[in-house]
């Protein structure tokens, strides 16, 4: 059996992983200098991104929490299905993959995966795609044909020379419905102004992301998302606007944060939950749900 097949039976057995893709760094040459495969690890030749289903039950808990009000059931999709249970699966995945890849003989480097990591040393959107494992969405988020943007990755660097898995080539996921622009409840993500970026000699296209007034909602920081209270931001804000703003929380409505930190990022959601894309047959279940 070639390396590459036994990458992928052990990351999909033994490491209970949904989705396994691998690219060559080339693809990913156009990240930002300090960024890029080689940067972090010298000599590499691969990418292998593996992704994990999120619970379809927990993201159905943020779909509940605003449509019906559930302001308390935050906490499972906060828990199961955004920064705790999905990352630390991954991490752990992703260290004992690069001790499967050392024990073969290749250095390999396990990237850290979400919330409490310390930093973002590496997209592993980027790598999603450059993997062949999905598109972006209009919202930016990397959809998948099985499970839409109901999924995270995580990426292992090695100088194992593995054969790349061709881009995905199947039909438009993301058919710019719009639904994510619609449900965004603090206007974040732009219907008609895009970013692009080249992945393997393709060009992807997704929608501009106003990411400070996107943190507005994801940090809980309006009743629009289920926040404490409305908090005095502008209209256009940029980052320095939300760290000020953030200091007239009450520092007892911060004892609900599932980090070790005073940031929970969770609120949110709906660009997430909303979509339709998958073809798990699961995922319109959530929608119906009496």
């Amino acid at each position: 059996m070639h390396l590459r097949d036994e990458v992928k039976e052990y990351a999909l057995t033994s490491l209970d992983m949904d989705l396994v893709g691998v690219t060559d760094v080339d693809r990913l040459s156009g990240a930002p200098a300090g960024y890029r495969p080689t940067d972090l690890l010298p000599g590499a030749k691969s990418v292998i991104v593996m992704a994990v289903r999120l619970s379809l039950g927990a993201v159905q808990a943020i779909f509940r929490a605003h449509e019906n009000g559930l302001r308390h059931a935050q906490c499972i999709y906060g828990t199961h299905a955004y920064a705790l249970t999905p990352n630390y699966h991954l991490k752990f995945a992703a260290y004992r993959m690069a001790r499967f890849l050392e024990r073969k003989g290749h250095l390999a480097v396990p990237l850290p995966s979400g919330p409490g990591s310390g930093g973002v040393p590496f997209s592993h959107r980027h790598a999603a795609v450059a993997a062949g494992l999905g598109e972006f969405s209009w919202s930016g988020i990397v959809v998948t044909p099985e499970y839409g943007p109901r999924a995270r990755f995580v990426s292992i660097i090695t100088q194992a020379e593995l054969e790349a898995d061709p881009l995905y080539s199947g039909p438009p996921l993301c058919t710019r419905c719009g639904i994510c622009v619609d449900r965004c409840p603090v206007g974040a993500i732009s219907a008609t102004d895009s970013k692009s970026v080249d992945i393997g000699g393709r060009r992807f296209e997704y929608g501009y992301v106003h990411y400070p007034k996107c943190r507005v909602g994801t940090e809980g920081l309006t009743t629009r998302t289920l926040g404490f209270k409305d908090l005095a931001i502008p209209d256009d804000p940029t980052h320095e606007d939300i760290e000020r703003a953030r200091q007239d929380i009450d520092k007892r409505q911060l004892s609900e944060a599932i980090l070790p930190s005073d940031r929970a990022t969770w609120y949110c959601g709906r660009c997430l939950a909303y979509c339709p894309v998958g073809s798990d047959p699961l995922i319109g279940a959530f929608f119906n749900v009496p």
